[in-house]
Parts: structure tokens; sequence; C-alpha cells
């Protein structure tokens, strides 16, 4: 399917589908910022808020990987709105529900159930609707819905919170990522086709041969990236859930002042996640992905060298230019090595490695934290990141016009 292939419909049925995405983006850029003061002020500890994160991500490995398998047998559409549903009811609670540890470790859990369907249903819906030429620029329109809600989250978030009481900020959330749910119901349409679906549908349980089978025919350069994503998120995630924690610590920056630094990494995504689209389909996704990596490496470094408090501005600026373009090279690199009939369980399995990194990120990095300082876990992510470029600069080429798998998976049963 060429560009001009893609008729107006489905192109425009891609477009539905982003805006009507772009709540979820809003609201998740506030939860690393939000939610560890807002934990704080309930009496969590830094170890136990990066538990709390972590537990989402967790429950993201299992809804991200069950619903890419799913919607290989019963399209996309219907299971990207019940996640969304899900997403918004656990805001409604959050406001109404006691305020202990347990509680929001149960939501926490339910909010990573409903939010992590959306990536891997969303990135795979793009890949059904275009083809590899115009796909890494397809790819950086979902990148710029999360810029745009990196942009208006935090700084809409501190004029929703009234001193200690977070109330408000929960209910607007909620109606705001109910009403996208409701929209994705009635304007968008499915994008996998019933002959491209897989005739057998996947059976609740679980049998480990046969998961193991799925995967090894998913291609050795898909699981030698899943390997690089994981050193990479692990690292990461370190330090980014603990990132408002930092500013307040270390920086000494109030709310308004951290809302402008998440603020700047959602201008840099919107200015660059179209340059990142267009080099991944010019230059190509592999030379992409490791000129962007060495520059998160850079960064991470950069934040442990500051020297004037200035110097914030420029580290955040070249960390968020980075970040989009890496997360936009994953992507398509991702969707050019799955074949259609097998997309959903392959991005399934992208997002279960991308989010168990982060909970171990999240888990760790909180300990690491109180153990080493920052410093320390700056440089450890810096090194993770490097290991990340490595392996695919030595061990997966550029991917190939053709999915280097065109059979149906195994079901995992």
């Amino acid at each position: 399917m060429s560009e001009s292939l893609v008729s107006p419909e489905r192109r425009r049925n891609y477009y539905l589908l982003i805006l009507s995405v772009s709540s979820m983006m809003i609201t998740a850029s506030t939860i690393y910022m939000v939610f560890p003061l807002f934990f704080a002020e309930h009496g969590i500890s830094n170890t136990q808020s990066g538990v709390l994160i972590s537990i989402g991500t967790l429950a993201g490995v299992l809804s991200g990987l069950l619903a890419g398998k799913f919607s290989d047998s019963f399209g996309r559409k219907w299971i990207l709105v019940g996640g969304t549903g899900i997403y918004a009811i656990v805001f409604y609670l959050f406001a109404f529900m006691s305020k202990d540890f347990t509680t929001f470790f149960l939501l926490r859990f339910f909010e990573g159930i409903g939010f992590y369907v959306m990536p891997v249903m969303v990135s795979a819906m793009c890949a059904d609707t275009f083809e590899r030429q115009e796909r890494g620029r397809m790819m950086s329109m979902f990148s710029m819905a999360g810029g745009i809600g990196q942009l208006i989250g935090p700084l809409s978030a501190p004029y929703l919170i009234n001193g200690d009481d977070y109330t408000m900020y929960f209910i607007f959330s909620g109606t705001f990522v109910l009403i996208s749910c409701i929209a994705l119901a009635i304007l968008v349409k499915e994008t996998l086709p019933n002959e491209l679906r897989v005739k057998t549908a996947p059976k609740i349980g679980f049998n480990f041969g046969n998961f193991l089978d799925s995967v090894k025919k998913l291609g050795k350069p898909f699981m030698l990236l899943l390997a690089a994503i994981l050193l990479y998120r692990t690292g990461y995630t370190l330090i980014d859930p603990f990132f408002s924690v930092y500013m307040s610590d270390v920086l000494q920056l109030d709310l308004s002042n951290m809302s402008y630094l998440f603020a700047l990494r959602a201008v840099c995504t919107l200015i660059f996640a179209p340059i990142a689209g267009y080099l991944a389909d010019k230059w190509g996704r592999k030379p992409t992905f490791v000129v962007s990596m060495a520059l998160v490496a850079i960064a991470l470094v950069a934040y442990t060298r500051m020297t004037q408090p200035y110097h914030i501005y420029y580290v955040r600026a070249l960390d968020a230019i980075a970040g989009v373009v890496v997360f936009n090279s994953i992507r398509t690199i991702t969707a050019d090595l799955l074949a259609p009939e097998v997309r959903g369980f392959g991005m399934g399995l992208y997002s279960t490695i991308s989010q168990e990194s982060s909970t171990v990120g999240a888990i760790f990095g909180g300990y690491l934290i109180d153990a080493m300082g920052y410093n320390m876990v700056f440089l450890v992510a810096a090194l993770l990141a490097g290991l990340s470029l490595g392996i695919v600069q030595l061990f997966i080429d550029e991917p190939a016009e053709t999915p280097v798998n065109q059979t149906v998976a195994p079901m995992a049963h």
C-alpha cells in the first residue's frame, strides 16, 4: 500500500484516533509530577512511592500483552475503548476512596491495566493503516499527542490542586478521559480487517511452551530490540518517576517552576516529533535510534555536571529531544519487524518489556536514590542507555521493506 493508496477515510480515522487519546496523554503526563507529591502528602515514603508507581507499570505488563494478543483475533477498537473506560473510572476513585497505601496500591494497579492498553492499540492501529514509507511520520503524530499532553498537563495541574486537596484534579481528569472514551466508541472505526485476524481465538489460561513458541516466531531481530529496550527503560525509570521530587528536594523548585520544566519537555516533543518521523523515514530507523540514544546518555550524565540553576533548562531540553526521537524510532522499528497478523501480540510484548523494565526501575530507583543519591542513579541510567545503543548498533540491521515474519504465531494458551 503506497501513500496514495491510503484512503482519505482511513487517514481521517487515524487522526480521530490520535485526537481521542490525547486526553489520556494529558492526564498521564501529570502522574509523575503530581502523584509522588500526592503520595507524600499522605505519609508515603520514596521507597513506597516507587512501589506505587511501579505497580501501575506492572499492571501494564499484563494488560498490554493480553490486549495485543486478543486484538489480533477480535480487533483493536473495543479493547482500546474498554481500557480507556477503566482508566477514567480510577481517577474518580482516587478522589473519593480512602488515602492509604493499600488503597493507592489497588487503584494504581487498575489505572495501569486501563492506561497501558492504549499505546499498544494505537501503535498497532497506526501500523495497520500505513505502510513503511510513511509509518515513521505517522507514528510521530502519536509522539506529538504525547507532547501536547506533556505541555497542557503539567501547566494545568497546579490550577486543579488547592494546597493539599487534589480532589478537583482527579475529578477533572476522570471526566476528561471519559469524554474521550465516548468519542472512541462513536467516531473511531476498526483498523484490522477480518481477513487478517487470527481465526483461532486465544484461550483464557497460559501455557509457557506455546507462549515461547509465539515469541520465537517474532524473530531474532525483534527479540534483540526488546533486550535493548529493556536496558534503556530500566535505566531511565530509575530516575524519571522521582524527577519531581528531585526538582523539589535538590533544585528547590516549587510546583509552578516544576510545571515549566515538564512543559519544556512537551515543547521539545512537539517540535522534534515530526523531525524524528522524517528522519526515520528518510535517513533510516537504525541511525536515528543510535544517534538519539547517544544523546540520551549524554543528557543523563549532564544532570550530574550542572553548576548553575539555569543549566537544568538546557539539560532538560536535550533529554526531551533525545527521548522523543528514541521513542519514535522504537515504535517504528517495532512496527516494521512485525507482520499484520501478529502485530498486536508483538506490540503487546514490546509494551510488556517496556513496562516491566519501568517496574524494575521504579522499584529500585527509590531505594538507590535513598542509598546513593541522585547523581549515581543518573550515571547508572546513562550506562544502561549506552549498552542499549551497543546492542542495536552491533546486532540489529536496518529493517527490511517486508516484515521478517509472515506467519501467524501459535496461540499462547
